[in-house]
Protein backbone atom coordinates (compact mmCIF):
# COMPACT_ATOMS: atom_id res chain seq x y z
CA UNK A 1 0.00 0.00 0.00
CA UNK A 2 1.69 3.36 -0.93
CA UNK A 3 -0.08 6.79 0.42
CA UNK A 4 0.16 9.19 -2.22
CA UNK A 5 -0.14 13.16 -1.74
CA UNK A 6 -0.89 14.93 -5.75
CA UNK A 7 2.89 15.56 -5.61
CA UNK A 8 3.74 11.52 -6.32
CA UNK A 9 6.51 11.77 -9.40
CA UNK A 10 7.05 8.61 -11.98
CA UNK A 11 3.82 8.04 -12.76
CA UNK A 12 2.87 6.04 -15.80
CA UNK A 13 1.19 8.74 -17.84
CA UNK A 14 0.04 6.07 -20.47
CA UNK A 15 -3.38 6.71 -21.84
CA UNK A 16 -6.13 4.68 -20.25
CA UNK A 17 -9.12 3.87 -22.25
CA UNK A 18 -12.16 2.73 -19.52
CA UNK A 19 -14.94 0.50 -20.77
CA UNK A 20 -16.12 -0.53 -17.59
CA UNK A 21 -14.62 -1.18 -14.33
CA UNK A 22 -13.06 -4.24 -15.13
CA UNK A 23 -10.76 -2.36 -16.70
CA UNK A 24 -9.63 -0.88 -13.70
CA UNK A 25 -8.56 -3.96 -12.07
CA UNK A 26 -4.50 -3.88 -12.66
CA UNK A 27 -4.52 0.17 -12.99
CA UNK A 28 -3.63 2.92 -10.55
CA UNK A 29 -6.64 3.75 -8.22
CA UNK A 30 -6.81 6.52 -5.98
CA UNK A 31 -9.02 6.45 -2.54
CA UNK A 32 -9.73 8.28 0.52
CA UNK A 33 -6.82 7.17 3.57
CA UNK A 34 -9.12 5.62 6.10
CA UNK A 35 -12.24 5.45 4.38
CA UNK A 36 -14.84 2.65 3.32
CA UNK A 37 -13.66 2.55 -0.39
CA UNK A 38 -9.89 2.14 0.34
CA UNK A 39 -10.86 -1.47 2.07
CA UNK A 40 -12.89 -1.57 -0.76
CA UNK A 41 -10.33 -1.49 -3.64
CA UNK A 42 -7.85 -3.64 -1.62
CA UNK A 43 -10.57 -6.08 -1.56
CA UNK A 44 -11.84 -6.06 -4.89
CA UNK A 45 -8.59 -5.33 -6.98
CA UNK A 46 -5.78 -7.07 -5.93
CA UNK A 47 -3.85 -6.61 -9.10
CA UNK A 48 -4.26 -2.47 -8.69
CA UNK A 49 -2.02 -0.33 -7.50
CA UNK A 50 -4.08 1.23 -5.12
CA UNK A 51 -2.51 4.75 -3.75
CA UNK A 52 -4.14 6.75 -0.50
CA UNK A 53 -4.53 10.77 -0.13
CA UNK A 54 -5.17 12.85 2.44
CA UNK A 55 -7.97 14.62 0.83
CA UNK A 56 -10.24 14.77 -2.16
CA UNK A 57 -8.97 17.57 -3.23
CA UNK A 58 -5.65 15.56 -3.75
CA UNK A 59 -7.18 12.70 -5.34
CA UNK A 60 -9.43 14.63 -7.86
CA UNK A 61 -6.25 16.87 -9.12
CA UNK A 62 -4.27 13.26 -9.59
CA UNK A 63 -6.57 11.88 -11.81
CA UNK A 64 -6.87 15.18 -13.72
CA UNK A 65 -3.02 15.30 -14.20
CA UNK A 66 -2.53 11.85 -14.68
CA UNK A 67 -0.67 10.34 -11.64
CA UNK A 68 -4.17 7.68 -11.00
CA UNK A 69 -6.52 6.00 -13.53
CA UNK A 70 -9.11 6.74 -11.46
CA UNK A 71 -10.22 7.10 -7.97
CA UNK A 72 -13.22 5.91 -6.01
CA UNK A 73 -15.65 8.52 -3.95
CA UNK A 74 -19.14 8.98 -3.09
CA UNK A 75 -22.12 10.41 -5.53
CA UNK A 76 -23.22 13.27 -4.47
CA UNK A 77 -19.84 14.97 -4.02
CA UNK A 78 -19.02 13.86 -8.21
CA UNK A 79 -22.44 14.62 -9.55
CA UNK A 80 -21.81 18.21 -8.11
CA UNK A 81 -17.75 17.99 -9.32
CA UNK A 82 -19.25 17.17 -12.87
CA UNK A 83 -20.92 20.38 -12.55
CA UNK A 84 -18.17 22.41 -12.00
CA UNK A 85 -15.49 20.31 -13.69
CA UNK A 86 -17.12 18.76 -17.30
CA UNK A 87 -13.42 17.09 -17.53
CA UNK A 88 -14.09 14.22 -14.92
CA UNK A 89 -17.09 12.09 -15.47
CA UNK A 90 -18.50 8.28 -13.89
CA UNK A 91 -17.24 5.28 -14.83
CA UNK A 92 -19.93 2.51 -15.19
CA UNK A 93 -22.94 1.54 -11.88
CA UNK A 94 -22.38 2.56 -8.40
CA UNK A 95 -19.70 -0.01 -6.85
CA UNK A 96 -22.22 -0.52 -3.20
CA UNK A 97 -24.22 2.15 -1.26
CA UNK A 98 -24.47 2.84 2.87
CA UNK A 99 -26.13 4.92 4.87
CA UNK A 100 -24.20 7.77 6.76
CA UNK A 101 -24.35 8.94 10.21
CA UNK A 102 -22.62 11.57 12.62
CA UNK A 103 -19.93 9.72 15.01
CA UNK A 104 -20.00 10.58 18.97
CA UNK A 105 -17.76 9.15 21.44
CA UNK A 106 -18.71 6.02 22.84
CA UNK A 107 -20.47 6.57 26.29
CA UNK A 108 -21.26 10.14 25.20
CA UNK A 109 -24.75 8.67 24.70
CA UNK A 110 -26.34 12.06 25.73
CA UNK A 111 -24.94 14.20 22.52
CA UNK A 112 -25.75 11.42 20.46
CA UNK A 113 -29.42 10.89 21.56
CA UNK A 114 -29.84 14.64 21.31
CA UNK A 115 -29.38 14.60 17.99
CA UNK A 116 -31.62 11.75 17.24
CA UNK A 117 -34.18 13.69 18.39
CA UNK A 118 -33.01 16.38 16.25
CA UNK A 119 -33.39 14.55 13.35
CA UNK A 120 -36.57 13.15 13.92
CA UNK A 121 -37.64 16.73 14.35
CA UNK A 122 -36.36 17.88 11.25
CA UNK A 123 -37.64 14.89 9.02
CA UNK A 124 -41.14 15.83 10.82
CA UNK A 125 -41.51 19.21 9.96
CA UNK A 126 -40.57 19.16 7.02
CA UNK A 127 -36.57 20.86 7.22
CA UNK A 128 -35.16 18.26 6.41
CA UNK A 129 -36.78 17.64 2.96
CA UNK A 130 -36.39 21.30 1.54
CA UNK A 131 -32.35 20.62 2.94
CA UNK A 132 -32.07 17.73 0.54
CA UNK A 133 -33.89 19.80 -2.34
CA UNK A 134 -31.69 22.75 -2.15
CA UNK A 135 -28.52 20.93 -1.58
CA UNK A 136 -28.82 17.71 -3.26
CA UNK A 137 -31.01 18.58 -6.66
CA UNK A 138 -31.20 22.25 -7.29
CA UNK A 139 -27.19 22.31 -6.60
CA UNK A 140 -27.40 24.98 -3.78
CA UNK A 141 -24.29 26.61 -2.57
CA UNK A 142 -25.62 29.41 -0.36
CA UNK A 143 -25.92 28.49 3.67
CA UNK A 144 -29.44 30.35 4.89
CA UNK A 145 -29.55 32.27 8.05
CA UNK A 146 -29.90 29.94 11.24
CA UNK A 147 -30.77 31.63 14.15
CA UNK A 148 -29.12 31.04 17.63
CA UNK A 149 -26.53 29.00 15.64
CA UNK A 150 -23.71 31.44 17.00
CA UNK A 151 -23.89 31.30 20.54
CA UNK A 152 -23.69 28.85 23.77
CA UNK A 153 -20.94 26.67 24.39
CA UNK A 154 -18.64 25.58 21.85
CA UNK A 155 -19.69 22.11 19.79
CA UNK A 156 -16.25 21.50 18.43
CA UNK A 157 -17.05 19.19 15.57
CA UNK A 158 -14.16 17.20 13.08
CA UNK A 159 -14.31 17.10 10.11
CA UNK A 160 -13.17 17.67 6.18
CA UNK A 161 -13.29 21.35 4.79
CA UNK A 162 -12.83 20.38 1.51
CA UNK A 163 -14.87 17.15 0.96
CA UNK A 164 -16.81 18.97 -1.40
CA UNK A 165 -20.53 19.96 -2.27
CA UNK A 166 -23.47 19.38 -1.63
CA UNK A 167 -21.78 17.98 1.67
CA UNK A 168 -18.90 20.43 2.97
CA UNK A 169 -17.07 23.01 1.25
CA UNK A 170 -15.63 26.80 1.38
CA UNK A 171 -16.74 29.33 -0.16
CA UNK A 172 -15.85 32.48 0.50
CA UNK A 173 -14.33 32.20 3.44
CA UNK A 174 -17.15 29.85 5.00
CA UNK A 175 -18.10 26.57 5.56
CA UNK A 176 -21.07 25.76 3.35
CA UNK A 177 -22.72 22.31 2.70
CA UNK A 178 -25.86 19.73 3.79
CA UNK A 179 -23.80 18.50 6.51
CA UNK A 180 -23.06 22.25 7.54
CA UNK A 181 -26.33 23.54 7.23
CA UNK A 182 -27.44 20.04 9.82
CA UNK A 183 -24.38 20.72 12.09
CA UNK A 184 -25.61 24.19 12.23
CA UNK A 185 -29.01 23.38 13.31
CA UNK A 186 -28.05 20.95 15.40
CA UNK A 187 -26.10 23.02 17.61
CA UNK A 188 -28.86 26.09 17.48
CA UNK A 189 -31.30 22.56 18.56
CA UNK A 190 -28.74 22.19 21.58
CA UNK A 191 -28.25 25.86 21.99
CA UNK A 192 -24.40 25.56 21.36
CA UNK A 193 -21.95 27.28 19.13
CA UNK A 194 -20.24 25.19 16.24
CA UNK A 195 -16.76 25.32 16.26
CA UNK A 196 -15.30 23.55 13.52
CA UNK A 197 -11.79 21.24 13.35
CA UNK A 198 -10.28 20.57 9.76
CA UNK A 199 -8.97 16.81 10.20
CA UNK A 200 -7.50 14.51 7.67
CA UNK A 201 -10.46 11.79 7.18
CA UNK A 202 -7.71 9.05 8.58
CA UNK A 203 -7.41 11.05 11.93
CA UNK A 204 -10.89 11.82 12.53
CA UNK A 205 -11.75 8.85 14.78
CA UNK A 206 -8.71 9.09 16.42
CA UNK A 207 -9.24 12.30 17.48
CA UNK A 208 -13.14 11.81 18.97
CA UNK A 209 -11.43 8.96 20.95
CA UNK A 210 -8.67 11.66 22.43
CA UNK A 211 -11.19 14.38 23.38
CA UNK A 212 -10.01 16.43 20.40
CA UNK A 213 -13.66 16.63 19.42
CA UNK A 214 -17.34 16.12 20.66
CA UNK A 215 -18.61 14.56 17.65
CA UNK A 216 -17.90 13.97 13.88
CA UNK A 217 -19.67 15.76 11.31
CA UNK A 218 -17.32 14.55 8.01
CA UNK A 219 -19.40 12.75 5.55
CA UNK A 220 -18.78 9.14 7.21
CA UNK A 221 -20.52 5.70 6.21
CA UNK A 222 -22.07 3.50 8.87
CA UNK A 223 -19.41 0.25 9.17
CA UNK A 224 -18.97 -2.80 11.20
CA UNK A 225 -15.67 -2.14 11.90
CA UNK A 226 -16.37 2.00 13.07
CA UNK A 227 -19.11 0.54 15.15
CA UNK A 228 -16.35 -1.21 17.49
CA UNK A 229 -14.61 2.61 17.69
CA UNK A 230 -17.48 4.64 18.05
CA UNK A 231 -21.33 5.35 18.58
CA UNK A 232 -23.26 6.40 15.36
CA UNK A 233 -26.27 8.43 15.16
CA UNK A 234 -29.47 7.20 13.50
CA UNK A 235 -28.49 7.26 9.41
CA UNK A 236 -29.12 10.95 7.92
CA UNK A 237 -28.55 9.95 4.21
CA UNK A 238 -28.18 7.08 1.90
CA UNK A 239 -25.22 7.27 -0.64
CA UNK A 240 -23.23 5.38 -3.03
CA UNK A 241 -19.60 4.82 -4.29
CA UNK A 242 -18.68 5.32 -8.32
CA UNK A 243 -15.38 5.26 -9.99
CA UNK A 244 -14.29 8.77 -11.49
CA UNK A 245 -11.78 9.27 -13.80
CA UNK A 246 -11.08 11.72 -17.25
CA UNK A 247 -14.06 12.04 -19.32
CA UNK A 248 -11.91 11.83 -21.93
CA UNK A 249 -10.49 8.24 -21.30
CA UNK A 250 -14.21 6.59 -20.21
CA UNK A 251 -15.57 4.62 -23.57
CA UNK A 252 -19.29 5.36 -22.15
CA UNK A 253 -19.78 7.23 -19.16
CA UNK A 254 -22.39 6.60 -16.51
CA UNK A 255 -25.95 8.00 -17.10
CA UNK A 256 -25.50 10.12 -14.40
CA UNK A 257 -22.83 11.78 -15.64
Amino acid sequence: MVVCSFLLAGCDKKRVRIASVDDLKEKRIGVLQGSVHDVYATKAFPKATILQFKSPSDMILAVKTGKIDAGIYTSDELIEMIRQQPDIGLVGPALFSSELGLGFRRGDDTLRLSFNRFLRQIRHNGIYDDMVDRWMKKGETTMPGIPGAASGEPLVIGLVSDNGLPFTAVKDNRLVGFNIELLERFAAFSGRRPAYADIDFGSLIAALAGKKINMIGAVMWITGERKKQIEFSDPYYVQGAYFFALRRNIVEPSPLN
